[in-house]
């Protein structure tokens, strides 16, 4: 009985030997693995508060981008704004132009028509050939080939071919 006592308490002894160190062993990697999930926990909390953080600068940086496309867009009306004005008043200053140059035709072409051919030709020799031949075809053709006819040949060819594209220009 003794050899079977002393098995027994061997056998006992392993049983609750093996089951101490199972317990030491289970504790040990539950301890291993409560410290894996705070880690795990804490560095979710850090990419929570870095997404946190990324989205307020990026909403951030949008609010300003919006703010500075407003700016722009308020510029651009503006812009668009003075262009229409600028173009109203060029209009303007161009019928004011014509209305002008209109009278003052007028009146070159009154006076010019009371002088005499000889006159118009020493005149209109002395000027340059483009503003000569620009107050010759405001004159009646009949007025036109009396003053050419006074004129240095050269000169009156000259006025002559200025008048042509001016005529060309008008008719087309």
């Amino acid at each position: 009985m003794s050899k079977k006592f002393i098995s027994l308490i061997f056998c006992l002894n392993i049983v609750f030997g093996a089951d101490q160190n199972c317990e030491e062993y289970f504790e040990a990697r539950k301890a291993q693995l409560e410290l894996q999930t705070k880690e795990f926990d804490e560095a979710r909390q850090a990419l929570e508060a870095y997404k946190a953080s990324f989205e307020a600068l990026q909403k951030e940086k949008l609010d300003t981008l919006a703010k500075k496309e407003a700016e722009v867009n308020a510029t651009l009306a503006q812009i668009q704004s003075l262009k229409d004005q600028n173009a109203k008043l060029l209009e303007e200053q161009q019928k004011i132009l014509s209305s002008i140059n209109k009278k003052t035709e007028g009146r070159v072409k009154e006076i010019y028509s009371q002088m005499k051919d000889a006159a118009i030709a020493d005149v209109l020799s002395q000027m340059d050939a483009e503003d000569a031949s620009k107050i010759m075809f405001s004159l009646e053709s009949r007025k036109i080939s009396g003053v050419l006819s006074k004129m240095d040949p050269k000169k009156a060819s000259e006025l002559t071919l200025l008048l042509k594209n001016i005529d060309n220009n008008k008719t087309h």
